[in-house]
This record gives structure tokens, sequence and C-alpha cells, in this order.
């Protein structure tokens, strides 16, 4: 059975919730609106999805471009504000990794801070690929969806596994044989390093000259 992408999805705000994409552009450091801004608390630790899982249920829009940032809660309130970071550098380090930015002030750092009964800091980072752990492209294939769904009696919401490519048409944990491999999707080659979360890099991108498309339901693999 061939091999396509039928799904992809991103994290703009580490520990918030993943939204879906019909297509994305990947660069030698990742995309650049994946896990572009974090959260980080008045005792400098990163907030993460395993210490605030309500987290999970608020849904980031990202805008770039617009410099414009927004925040649904389950209630269905929306806070909007700017994305214009302040003169305050912020840094922690989470798994072993530096996650350095600006401190982006307004009504989302306010409400989020009030949705997790305490303050934290809306940081924007320093450059693309601050925000992600093992790898700036992760990948998961349906057939280690179904296997996990079936084995732990659990849904098959992807976005559960926070991963940038969802690969349709994969035997469970198939994906774990292309370690050490490259992989094309579409325009894109990644060099994929690590099986255990399903993590890989951009491999044929070198800087500043990687920007391939990749579209979710269409782009073979």
């Amino acid at each position: 059975m061939a091999l396509t992408v039928s799904g992809l999805a991103i994290a703009p705000v580490k520990a918030l919730a993943v939204v879906s994409r019909t297509e994305l552009r990947v660069g030698p450091d990742g995309v650049a609106e994946d896990r572009r801004l974090f959260l980080i608390t008045s005792a400098g630790k990163i907030v993460t999805l395993r210490d605030f899982p309500a987290l999970g249920s608020v849904r980031p829009q990202l805008d770039l471009a617009a410099g414009r940032i927004a925040v649904e809660f389950p209630d269905g309130s929306v806070v909007k504000g700017s994305l214009t970071p302040s003169d305050q550098r912020v840094a922690g380090t989470f798994l072993g990794k530096r996650r350095a930015g600006r401190v982006v002030p307004g009504p989302p750092a306010e409400v989020l801070s009030d949705y997790l009964g305490q303050p934290v800091s809306l940081v924007l980072a320093e450059r693309i690929g601050v925000g992600w752990d093992e790898g700036p492209v992760t990948m998961l294939g349906s057939g280690s969806v179904d296997r996990v769904a079936d084995t732990a009696s659990a849904g098959r919401d992807l976005r559960r596994f926070r991963m940038t490519v969802t690969v349709a048409g994969t035997a469970p944990f198939e994906e774990d044989s292309w370690v050490g491999r490259r992989v094309g999707i579409g325009e894109l080659v990644v060099a994929v390093r690590t099986g255990s979360s399903w993590a890989s890099s951009p491999g044929s991108c070198g800087p500043g000259r990687c920007a391939s498309a990749i579209r979710s339901t269409s782009t073979p693999v």
C-alpha cells in the first residue's frame, strides 16, 4: 500500500492544543509557527502539558505575519493580543535544552495565568526551533495509532500524539524501521534519528536554503 500524508499539525504555543494544517512549510529548524511560543513560570520553569494537562484544551491561533495571537478556551471565549514582545528576556531549560526569548505582555498571558491559577509569562522564542524537544519534524504512522488505540482501549484522536506529520498506510510501528534512513515527504527529505518518539529532522536542508512544502492528504511518502 502506498504511504501518503494523512494529517499535519503544529502547536503554536508549547503545551497548548495542537492545531491541524492542510499545508506546512518546513525549514532547517522546523516549521516557523510550531512551538514558536512557550509559557514560563515566575520561578523560571517551562510550562508543560504534563504539569498542566488542562492546557491541552486551550486552542491557540498564531499569525506571525500579522503579529497577532489568540487563545480559545473550553467555554468558547477567545482572547486576542499583539505578538509584539517587550524588552524583557527570559530563559528556562527543559529536557536539557535551553529555551530563551522575550516576554509578550497582554491579555492572552494574563488570562492564561488566571486559567492556571499562577502567574506565567508568554514568551516569543528567539528563533525557530527553540520549542521542539526531539527534532524539528515528528512523524507517526496510522498503523501505530490503531495498535495503541486497540491495546490501550484509547481513542484515535491524533491530537493526543502531538506529531507534525501523520502517515497513512503504515504497519504498526513501521516508522521505527526508518531510523537511520532518509525518508522523502513530498519536497522534503528527513533523516530519521530516533524511533522512540518517531522524531525526525530535515536531512537535505542546509542553513537558509530549505523551505519545503508538505500538503495533507496528497503528499506521497
